[in-house]
Formats: C-alpha cells, structure tokens, sequence
C-alpha cells in the first residue's frame, strides 16, 4: 500500500514535468505519505494510543506554559519561541501522565519526552518551509489541526519503532 502511495506521488512531478519544483512537490507527498501512514499506526496500539495522545497533549500544555513563564535558552532556531525549560517540564508533565495513566515504560517515556518535542519542531520546519504561521484554522487558538498532532505522529513513531 505504502509503495503504491510513493509510485503515485512520484508521479505527479513526473508526468507533469515539473523540473523546477518537483523534487519539493516529490518530497512533500512523502512526508505526508509517511505521517499517514503513522497516524494509521495510532489504530494497531489501541489503549496505548490513547494514553500516548493525553501524554503529548498535556506534555505539550505545560511545555508551552512552562516555556513562557520561564523563559531561557531557546530549544531551536527553527521555532524561536520554544525554550528548553519548557521542553524539559513538558516531558516531566508527559511522563507523570504516563505514570497516572499505569502506562510509563521506557519506550513510551522515549517517545512523549523525546519523540513529542521533536514532531513539534518538525511541523514548525515544515510551516516554514511553507511560509505559513499557523498550519490552519480549524482549531482556532491552537495554531490548527497539524498543532494537535505533530507530536503525536513523532512520538508515535518512536513508539513503534522501538516497541
């Protein structure tokens, strides 16, 4: 399936002739074909999937609180308003849920305190490679629906991968 998805994407650029820009349009399908293709792994980890989307969600709250309130050293120049304090109390948020929730092993701690901050400033990569600030307006306040889940798909990878 997933090859099929690449062969179909590769070939929009192809067929079309698009020499200019269709290693960026190519790369792009990709990725999207990838975080699908992640997101559809949510379904095979059933209850974990569940506990690991609250980790992230509240890791991800108090990373964003922590930051503003604390301040300090910048995380990365890729999103200058994430701090490494903030980064640090969301992962320690994200693995006291996990405790909570009877859930906290050290794949499911890698992936909230490792693979979250990371699918957080792989989205911001993303948007600013496409010059947009905010990935949508379908959840107004939090930055749109990639904001929801760009940790998720991360951390979801890395729970795969090392599960």
């Amino acid at each position: 399936m997933a090859a099929a998805g690449a062969l179909a994407i590769a070939g929009v650029p192809l067929f079309s002739g698009d020499a200019e820009h269709g290693l960026r349009r190519l790369g792009a399908g990709l990725l999207g074909l990838v975080w699908l293709g992640v997101l559809a792994g949510l379904v095979s980890s059933g209850a974990l999937g569940l506990v690991l989307f609250v980790a992230v969600s509240i890791a991800d709250i108090v990373a964003y609180a922590a930051g503003r309130r604390l301040g300090g050293p910048q995380l990365s120049p890729l999103s200058p308003a994430k701090r490494w304090s903030g980064t640090l109390a969301g992962a320690a948020a994200g693995l006291f849920t996990l405790a909570v929730l009877s859930s906290l092993t050290w794949q499911a701690a890698v992936a909230v305190a490792v693979g979250g901050p990371l699918g957080d400033l792989l989205e911001s990569m993303v948007k600013r490679g496409a010059r947009a600030k905010d990935a949508g307006r379908w959840l107004p306040g939090s930055g749109g629906i990639l904001d929801r889940i760009d940790s998720l798909l991360v951390a979801l990878a890395v729970l795969l991968v090392l599960g």
